[in-house]
C-alpha cells in the first residue's frame, strides 16, 4: 500500500462498505451502521433552532396573535400574526430569519434587484380538528400570486407531510412561455366574468372554493405537474410565486407550523416604499402611535 493510500484510509471517513464476504454475512455492515445512527440520534438540535421553538411556544399565548377557529368552515383552526415585537427576543428572531444574508442574497438573485427592506415575517400554526373533515379553501386551489415574478418563503418549524398541508408546487411553472401567455389571456377574461356574474356566469366546474380554476386544456398545454414539498423541521423553502402552487390537504389532527416571509413589497410603487420606510423610521424612534403600529406592523422594517 502506498503512503497516499494509507493516509487516505486513515484520515478520511469510513467507506460505505468494508470487510470480506464472510464478515458481511455475519452482520458487519449492521454493526457499523447502528452505532453511528444511534450517536446521530443523541445529538441535540442546533441551539438557535431550540431557542426559536421556545419563542414560538410563548408566541402562541400572545394576545397579539389572531385566532380563527374553524376558519371558513374548513375544519382548520388558525393561529397567526406578525413577529413584530420590540422586545429583544422578537428582534433576535427577525435578525435570525428575516435579515439572514443568505436568504436575502438568494431572493435578490431571483428577483434581480437589490433588497433594501426586510420581508414581512409572521408566525402561523394551522391545526386540523379531530372531529371534522377537511374542506379545502381558496389557498388549496392551484394558483399564482401575481402576473410577474414575486417571492415568498417559509421556514418549517415541524415536519411537512402530505397529511398536514405540505406546500404543493408545479415545477417549471414560474417560467414564461406562449402557453402561459395564452392561459393568462383566457384566465383574465374568465376572472373578470366571475367577478361580474359569479360562478353561474362560467361553465360548470370552472370554480372551486371561490377561485377560478386553471382550465384543463391550459393545464395540459403548460404541462403542469404537482409536487409536494416535504421537509424536515429547520428547513427554509423559497419560491417564485409567479409559478403555480397551493396548500396541501389536511388529515384529522394534523398540525402545520411555520414562519412565513413575503417579498411582494419588492414590486410595490416607489411612493409606497417611501411611505413604509418613513413609518419604519418613526417606529424605530418609538414615535408611531400604538394603534397605527398594530394596523401596519406586518409591513414595518425590523
Amino acid at each position: 500500500m502506498s503512503f497516499a493510500s494509507f493516509a487516505k484510509s486513515v484520515l478520511e471517513p469510513a467507506p460505505y462498505y468494508s470487510g470480506p464476504v464472510w464478515l458481511n454475512r455475519a452482520g458487519w455492515q449492521l454493526a457499523r451502521m447502528l452505532p453511528r445512527h444511534a450517536t446521530h440520534g443523541l445529538r441535540r438540535a442546533a441551539a438557535d433552532f431550540e431557542s426559536l421553538l421556545s419563542y414560538c411556544r410563548d408566541l402562541r399565548q400572545s394576545p397579539a396573535m389572531r385566532r380563527e377557529p374553524n376558519r371558513q368552515n374548513s375544519g382548520v383552526d388558525w393561529l397567526y400574526g406578525p413577529i413584530a415585537g420590540a422586545d429583544p427576543d422578537s428582534e433576535w428572531v427577525r435578525k435570525l430569519i428575516a435579515h439572514n444574508p443568505l436568504l436575502l442574497d438568494t431572493v435578490a438573485g431571483m428577483v434581480r434587484r437589490r433588497i433594501t427592506r426586510s420581508p414581512q415575517i409572521a408566525y402561523q400554526r394551522l391545526t386540523m380538528r379531530e372531529d371534522a373533515a377537511y374542506v379545502p379553501d381558496a389557498e388549496a386551489v392551484l394558483h399564482a400570486d401575481r402576473h410577474f415574478p414575486t417571492v415568498k418563503a417559509y421556514f418549517s418549524l415541524n415536519t411537512s407531510t402530505q397529511d398536514n398541508g405540505a406546500y404543493v408546487w408545479a415545477p417549471g411553472s414560474h417560467r414564461m412561455s406562449m402557453a402561459r401567455l395564452r392561459h393568462e389571456y383566457a384566465y383574465s377574461v374568465r376572472q373578470a366574468t366571475f367577478i361580474r356574474g359569479g360562478p353561474k356566469a362560467l361553465p360548470a366546474g370552472s370554480t372551486e372554493a371561490g377561485m377560478v380554476k386553471i382550465d384543463s386544456k391550459a393545464w395540459q398545454a403548460m404541462d403542469i405537474t404537482e409536487e409536494h414539498i416535504l421537509t424536515e423541521p429547520n428547513t427554509m423553502v423559497i419560491s417564485n410565486n409567479f409559478g403555480f402552487h397551493r396548500r396541501g390537504y389536511f388529515k384529522r389532527g394534523a398540525v402545520r407550523e411555520q414562519i412565513r416571509l413575503v417579498f411582494h413589497y419588492l414590486e410595490e410603487p416607489l411612493y409606497a416604499t417611501w411611505l413604509w420606510n418613513g413609518l419604519s423610521a418613526l417606529d424605530r424612534r418609538r414615535l408611531l402611535p400604538n394603534s397605527l403600529r398594530q394596523a401596519v406592523q406586518y409591513r414595518l422594517t425590523g
